[in-house]
């Protein structure tokens, strides 16, 4: 039977292996969802303004986010 300290170190280990799976997932699509929301807010911005600056935000923001998960 296992101890209370080495349940908790088992949950801690599974937990990082969890969050750096999603950060590396992340530091994949970033830059792809930055460039494809960057790329397409401009002509999407002419039939309908408000969805064009929204996806302007959205690229902006998984830009950010790549900057800073890759250190760019």
């Amino acid at each position: 039977m296992q101890s209370l300290a080495e349940k908790l170190i088992l949950r801690t280990n599974f937990g990082s292996k969890i969050l750096t799976g999603i950060k590396k997932a992340a530091s994949w699509v970033a830059p792809t969802l930055h460039k494809v929301m960057g790329t397409l807010s401009g002509p999407v911005s002419m039939l309908h303004p408000g969805a064009g600056q929204i996806m302007g935000t959205i690229g902006n923001i998984a830009g950010g986010i790549d900057r800073h998960l890759n250190k760019r």
